[in-house]
């Protein structure tokens, strides 16, 4: 099961630091911890990366298991929220 999420994405070009937004699917079985991003927020705040979101968005780290760290759109409980909802199973007979 996966779970949609937006990342987070930094890119340069000419020299000059830039971010994006991709909608992602991810696996939560990879997922080894969460943390929230206060760079990235600070940054938002005082308009210093060009993502057209509201000023009191919130960004969390996501840590994989294969070392790797990405950064998406929204709190550390609404990525655990959306983590444990695609845990979930149906019993049938």
């Amino acid at each position: 099961m996966f779970i949609k999420v937006v990342k987070v994405i930094e890119r340069w070009i000419s020299g000059e630091r830039g971010f994006y937004l991709a909608e992602i699917s991810l696996n939560p079985n990879h997922i080894t911890f969460l943390t929230e991003n206060q760079q990235i927020k600070q940054s938002l705040k005082e308009s210093k990366i060009g993502l057209s979101l509201h000023p009191d968005a919130e960004f969390t780290d996501i840590k994989l298991s294969s070392g790797k760290k990405i950064t998406v759109v929204g709190t550390t409980s609404l990525i655990e929220s959306k983590i444990l909802k695609s845990n979930r199973k149906l019993l049938r007979d």
